[in-house]
């Protein structure tokens, strides 16, 4: 069916991937008429392979995708995290965190890409007042005191949308946070990560590994089928070159950096290199409209803690505009000052706090003055002996910190 030239809408979110579609299937619980507007086209992904792409589920992050009833589609495409081990290359001293030490069934959950972004197209098939524009891109955006008139073309054509809230969902270089005037701060790592699916000697068994070297830090996940994911990274030169070694040279490398926590490295997958930055927006709302996920802060990989800082973004934006439509019944105009304040004043705790985490450890395991090697194995010991300093880290890694959103505590909006 071919859409009009101009129409009207509650929310407009930009940006399709695993972020703006898990918002639009939590706003779809609601009475809104909600667009999404994506620049590829909306189809059902590539069957999983070897080298399939995964990402990393907090505990609560996997709390919240239940409470929107996709976990049980998604069966067969996660694997359970149930310990987490923590140390430095050439260093004494580790830490370990346990899902049986923590009384919960699982630290957190590996998913395939595939899988999640399948899942989530295929309950907004079924959305009534859902509505994609893909493959379609916005290419200007105007806001008065009640209305964000976004210019959208789609094969070609423009058409005008008129909505009351716009959220920017499209990644760390966000087209829709420039149009907004938003400015954004950036450090770059001058890092590159070397991203690859693996098998091991030793299956990983729900075991994960974090294992700090002088050159960057090596994160191994388990995935289905016994495979192990791998997010290696490196000073970018460094990086560049490991990628393009031979594979017998390439294992070599990565069996000297990890050690032989899980036995031999048997296969590696296909490589891929990503570039590694922080971004933050200066202001992470304005009127009529607010930026989630990398769109708002695009964290350093180290812990895996960006998509789960965008899912509780996405929890959080949900509950706020359900009590506001409350409020108002029904009929609140979601786009309005306070809902919107409340939202940013709500998530500015978790950002930074999350933000300090990640750049801290980047900070303290990067650090090479003389003593700090065996100041941070004293303490990796000591953390270790401390049940209370291990649950505070596992309460972080699990998404369980600070005020949760009701989809995070397995409520409904």
């Amino acid at each position: 069916m071919t859409e009009p030239a101009h129409r009207d809408c509650d929310v407009l979110i930009v940006g399709g991937g695993a972020v703006g579609s898990a918002l639009a299937c939590a706003l779809a619980q609601l009475p809104l008429d909600v667009v999404l507007v994506e620049a590829q086209e909306a189809r059902l992904l590539e069957q999983p392979s070897f080298d399939t792409r995964v990402t990393a589920l907090a505990n609560g992050s996997q709390q919240i995708l239940a409470s929107l009833g996709l976990w049980p589609e998604l069966k067969g495409y996660t694997e359970a995290i149930r310990t987490i081990h923590i140390s430095e290359r050439g260093r004494f001293g580790a830490a370990r965190i346990s899902a049986a030490e923590e009384r919960v069934p699982a630290l957190g959950y590996t998913v395939e890409n595939q899988a999640l972004g399948r899942v989530l197209w295929e309950q907004l098939r079924g959305a009534p007042r859902f509505t994609a524009l893909a493959p379609a891109k916005v290419t200007n955006i105007e806001r008065d005191e009640r209305h964000v008139t976004a210019t959208i073309e789609q094969a070609g054509t423009p058409r005008a949308l008129r909505a009351k809230l716009v959220v920017a969902a499209d990644g760390a270089r966000s087209a829709v946070r420039t149009a907004l005037g938003f400015e954004a701060l950036e450090h770059d790592y001058e890092q590159r990560a070397v991203i690859f699916n693996c098998a091991t000697e030793s299956p990983p068994a729900g075991r994960a590994f974090e294992r700090f070297t002088q050159r960057g830090p090596i994160a191994l996940l388990p995935l289905t089928g016994g495979r192990v994911a791998v997010i290696w990274t490196l000073p970018t030169a460094d990086a560049e070159r490991i990628a393009a070694l031979p594979e017998a040279d390439f294992r070599a490398e990565l069996q000297a950096a990890f050690g032989h926590r899980l036995g031999r490295f048997t296969r590696i997958g296909a490589r891929h290199l990503h570039t590694l930055v922080r971004i933050a927006s200066g202001a992470v709302h304005g009127p009529r409209a607010v930026l989630i996920g990398d769109a708002a802060l695009r964290l350093h990989p180290v812990a895996g803690q960006g998509f789960n800082l965008a899912l509780r973004d996405v929890a959080t934006l949900a509950e706020v505009l359900a009590d506001a439509l409350a409020a108002g019944g029904g009929t609140a105009d979601v786009g309005a000052a306070e809902p919107l304040d409340r939202y940013a004043a709500w998530r500015a705790a978790d950002r930074q706090r999350v933000s300090t985490f990640t750049h801290g450890l980047i900070q303290l395991f990067g650090e090479s003055l003389p003593g700090a090697g065996l100041g941070r194995g004293i303490g990796l010991v000591a953390f270790d002996l401390l049940p209370g300093a291990k649950a505070l880290l596992a309460r972080q890694t699990m998404g369980k910190a600070g005020r949760l959103p009701r989809l995070a505590r397995g409520l409904p909006l």
